[in-house]
């Protein structure tokens, strides 16, 4: 019997080798601009770097983390007020709490309107097609979506001089 080779180092992550670098206070840090509130902004980090699977989790964070870097380069104004202007971002509740839910549950950030509007004009079925790959999927997906879309905003906006 010939025993099985290991797979290669890179295949294998252990929690504690992804967790060390990811810096959840820096994302924290990140969504204060769009989101004033403490709790939300810990509700997001939650759903971005802490739970889900550990390769989306580290993936968020270093994607997250050098667009963050960009958006400082190019000199993006992060010193304004928050921005909360933007499509709302429903959740996608199971059907057992979708029942009991009195309100539509929504993240608290927002997909910037304009940013899609690069791509099709408003109620179009394009538009309304990209919102919903944006914003479709579990927490991890949909909420890095539209903050990666909103990072983009920010450095467009900034290139083109707005």
């Amino acid at each position: 019997m010939v025993a099985a080779m290991p797979p290669p180092s890179h295949l294998h992550r252990s929690q504690s080798a992804v967790t060390r670098f990811i810096r959840s206070e820096e994302i924290e840090t990140l969504l204060e601009r769009w989101v004033p509130e403490a709790a939300d902004r810990r509700f997001l980090v939650r759903c971005l770097v802490e739970e889900g699977p550990l390769h989306h989790r580290g993936a968020n964070y270093v994607v997250l983390r050098l667009m963050a870097d960009l958006v400082r380069a190019v000199g993006a104004d992060r010193d304004g007020e928050p921005r909360g202007e933007g499509l709302p971002i429903p959740m996608r509740l199971p059907p057992h709490l979708r029942k009991e839910a009195t309100e539509d549950a929504e993240y608290p950030l927002r997909l910037p309107e304009r940013a899609i509007q690069r791509l099709a004009p408003p109620g179009s079925r394009d538009f309304d097609a990209i919102v919903d790959c944006l914003a479709d999927g579990p927490p991890q997906h949909a909420v890095a979506n539209v903050l990666m879309v909103t990072l983009l905003h920010e450095l467009l906006d900034r290139v083109e001089g707005r």
